[in-house]
């Protein structure tokens, strides 16, 4: 059985952009005192930061795991997906900078009752992607082709 999981120093710099965002939202809204216009601005953007907070928290307590039967997710958000049902197969890339050299990659795999995503700050991402593209491709699950090109930049090809 295999493993993807979350090290903590790939998640500190998400936790730190939405403590800053918190702080630099909640805390001014607080000292405004009455309900003015600016409140309508800041409040809706502490939400969003305290909500990638959670979101953060969240995959840090996730894991995935796979073998040759299927893959599952655990903690919250827990889901179990057999590759025999696999229907989908998505590799996403998210470029940070303009020359597309910054960013992340996302993986989703669903099934008609489960879904399963991980990202690429997950150790063990460039085995998941390999073996859920194998899996895909025996099921005759069809891949696109931005996921084939990302694939290829991750040095996956059949």
């Amino acid at each position: 059985m295999n493993t993807l999981h979350y090290p903590a120093k790939a998640l500190a710099g998400d936790y730190a952009r939405a403590g800053i965002g918190v702080l630099l939202t909640l805390v001014p809204s607080i000292g405004l005192g009455e309900w003015s216009v600016a409140h309508w601005f800041l409040l809706p953007l502490a939400t969003l930061f305290a909500g990638f907070g959670y979101k953060t928290w969240r995959r840090g307590r996730q894991s995935v795991t796979w073998d040759a039967i299927g893959v599952s997710l655990s903690g919250p958000g827990a889901a179990r997906l057999d590759w025999n049902d696999l229907r989908s197969f998505k590799l996403a890339f998210f470029s940070t900078t303009r020359d597309r050299m910054g960013g992340w990659m996302q993986l989703k795999l669903s099934s008609d009752g489960a879904r399963i995503d991980a990202d690429s700050s997950g150790a063990g991402f460039a085995d998941l992607v390999s073996a859920a593209y194998a899996e895909a491709e025996r099921h005759s699950v069809s891949v696109d082709a931005a996921s084939r090109e990302n694939l290829k930049a991750l040095g996956i090809t059949r």
